[in-house]
């Protein structure tokens, strides 16, 4: 993890470096180019990241993506822009000092956020050493990773799947760009984290004061639940481009409110992220193009601005799409255009999959927002599950509302978007809420915008009748002993918040969270605590441990890939991958002696009507039918506190 954190540092450092100098040339017409350091390194992780991966994705695409290659160019780069290291390297050292002394003059709130970062990086860090129990994780994203450090770039198809292999991959390109140094997936997992933390220091760079505030007022916003937090240290995708395509509406708003050019570039190179990580995010390029129609209209933009930021965007984004469209004749593959190595009912079965809800209870809400009942339904879903039980949700609503109130005309735009995009999610995707996760950050970082506007409003009147008379309390908060009182209470307070948080009902901690904060202490091992929360973990450990082979485990969708990661990297063949199955009325006895299976795996679910529509009924049945001849001639040789069961087959025993 160590190794991991170390290159994503060196990956966003390059990146800064590059985009300081493109900064400076773009707002040389400027009075002041940047605002000042602290806000050029809180805003432009997200940037640096798209660079890195910019010039990483040109690389790949002429397989170019070699340490013997990639060194040498960083190397050269750096050298050719030495001064802008000095100045970011500067910057970096001007904020510790600016922290320290703040401290000094009796705020704490400076020294309390960075502590409060490296507490949530280590705690994310921790959690990520957990293996994700998520499919996608070890059956795309991973492999999808590893194909590209294996091609050292890009093929076609990248994995053995036609729409999978085909796929845009700008997050995936950012995973391998870890993984090629740490050798581990957890190096994604670093990635995603640096992801997220860029993002809530743009959202806190939002802030014209108080940043450091402002940066708890996220924590408050964005933490208040664990929609964002749950997946920040897992190696997927959904959160990354859904920061990257939030950040591309706020560096709208800062280009409004500023009119630097760069914050526009900014825009154009973490929207190309977006799109060239997910279909699902061309929408954002038509919300964006659809709010940059009347400056455009009037003139405010100049056409080599314009052209600047197409390139940049392209520059990120379109090397998916011109591959996809060159060898498959489609750009959106296989969207629209068609789906070459699809067949007709693969595409029928996708697009049914994709159109309707996930779970059935769902399935009756109307999503024509021509109708009323459409329009109720929507209203309806918005209320519950967005707003019911979050009381950050209301928060951020009465935020919104606030800033609505005293600045309507610079709020309105990030308020339009994000209805737009909850719209988009309700009408087109309505299959998973995870898909509205752009439109939810949104709407939080729409409260924190009005939160601020509404501090400006109130900026004169605070420094008129308010910080006077707090002149005599600012001199004893000055004093040594307040300085560090404060922090102590400060730090109290808020671990009573959090413990009281894991409290059940009842009023005892909760187990499970009780030994991720034992985990991270050290108290015990990740081993052990996997053991007790994850399913499958201590059983593909044991086969590991004790070489079983073969077995047969087909109600997992990765099984083999779970037990690689479960077991430290290490693939022993134990397990037959659970699409390795008999054809229709084949010989069954024929089939176990193929493919030498010994043991076979039944969880308790094994029957369900979900596993079925997971898997494939018709799977299910072949798998069923293997088992039902094998379980007459064996023995249970172990159950996991899942209910999980191993059993051994005695070929030569007697039904």
């Amino acid at each position: 993890m160590i190794a991991g954190w170390c290159t994503v540092l060196f990956i966003i450092l390059w990146g800064l470096v590059i985009d300081r100098g493109i900064v400076v040339w773009l707002n040389r017409g400027c009075d002041r180019p940047f605002r000042d350091g602290t806000d050029f390194l809180f805003s432009g992780i997200l940037p640096a990241l798209a660079i890195s991966g910019g010039t990483a994705t040109l690389l790949g695409a002429f397989h170019g993506l070699r340490w013997e290659i990639v060194l040498p160019i960083v190397v050269v780069s750096t050298i050719w822009r030495r001064r802008d290291l000095v100045a970011v390297l500067g910057d970096v050292h001007s904020l510790s000092r600016k922290i320290a002394a703040e401290a000094r003059r009796g705020n704490p709130f400076p020294v309390l956020a960075a502590l409060a970062c490296v507490a949530f990086c280590y705690w994310w860090s921790v959690l990520a050493l957990f293996p994700p129990s998520i499919d996608d994780v070890w059956v795309f994203h991973v492999p999808l990773a590893n194909s590209i450090i294996e091609h050292a770039g890009f093929v076609s198809p990248q994995i053995d799947h036609p729409f999978y292999g085909n796929i845009p991959l700008f997050f995936n390109l950012l995973f391998a760009l870890v993984m090629m140094a740490n050798g581990h997936w957890t190096g994604a997992a670093a990635m995603n984290i640096a992801i997220f933390f860029g993002f809530l220091f743009l959202l806190s760079s939002c802030a014209s004061r108080w940043r450091a505030c402002g940066f708890f007022l996220v924590v408050i916003l964005i933490f208040g639940g664990s929609f964002f937090t749950s997946d920040v240290g897992t190696p997927m995708t959904d959160l990354a481009r859904s920061c990257f395509s939030v950040a591309a509406v706020l560096f709208l708003w800062r280009y409004q409110e500023t009119r630097r050019p760069a914050e526009l570039f900014h825009c154009a190179l973490v929207l190309g992220g977006a799109v060239g990580g997910k279909y699902t995010e061309l929408q954002m390029v038509g919300l964006i193009g659809l709010a940059l129609v009347p400056t455009l209209l009037k003139g405010r933009i100049s056409p080599p601005l314009f052209l600047s930021c197409f390139c940049a965007f392209l520059a990120v984004a379109g090397y998916w799409y011109a591959k996809n469209l060159i060898v498959l004749g489609n750009p959106i593959y296989p969207f629209l255009f068609g789906h070459p190595g699809l067949t007709d009912a693969w595409m029928a079965d996708y697009m049914l999959e994709l159109g309707r809800p996930f779970k059935a209870a769902n399935r009756h809400y109307v999503t024509n927002l021509a109708s009323l009942q459409g329009w109720r339904d929507f209203l309806y879903i918005l209320y519950d599950w967005f707003l019911a039980r979050r009381l950050n949700a209301f928060f951020a609503l009465a935020l919104i509302l606030a800033g609505l109130a005293v600045a309507f005309r610079r709020i309105a735009f990030l308020t339009a978007i994000g209805a737009a995009m909850f719209g988009i999610w309700y009408t087109v995707m309505f299959n998973h809420i995870r898909w509205a996760t752009p439109a939810y950050l949104l709407f939080f970082s729409t409260g924190f915008i009005g939160a601020n506007l509404v501090r400006e409003r109130l900026d004169k009147w605070l420094d008129r009748h308010v910080l006077p008379p707090m002149a005599p309390i600012i001199k004893i908060t000055s004093s040594p002993v307040f300085m560090v009182a404060s922090p102590v209470a400060i730090a109290l307070l808020a671990v009573g918040l959090w413990i009281s948080h894991w409290h059940r009902v009842g009023g005892d901690l909760d187990p499970a969270k009780a030994e991720q904060l034992d985990v991270m202490l050290g108290l015990i091992s990740v081993d052990r605590y996997l053991e007790s929360h994850r399913k499958a973990y201590f059983m593909y450990r044991y086969i590991a441990e004790h070489d079983l082979r073969t077995v047969f485990q087909p109600f997992h969708n990765s099984n083999t890939l779970l037990s690689t990661a479960y077991n430290d990297g290490r693939d022993g063949g134990w397990q037959l991958p659970r699409y390795v199955l008999p054809a229709p009325g084949s010989d069954i006895d024929a089939f176990i002696k193929d493919n030498h299976i010994a043991y076979f795996i039944v969880p308790p679910d094994a029957g369900s009507a979900f596993l079925a529509e997971r898997i494939g009924e018709d799977k299910i049945m072949l798998a069923n039918s293997v088992i039902a001849h094998m379980m007459p001639r064996s023995s249970l040789i172990l159950t996991d506190r899942f209910g999980w069961k191993l059993y051994r087959f005695d070929v030569d025993r007697a039904p």
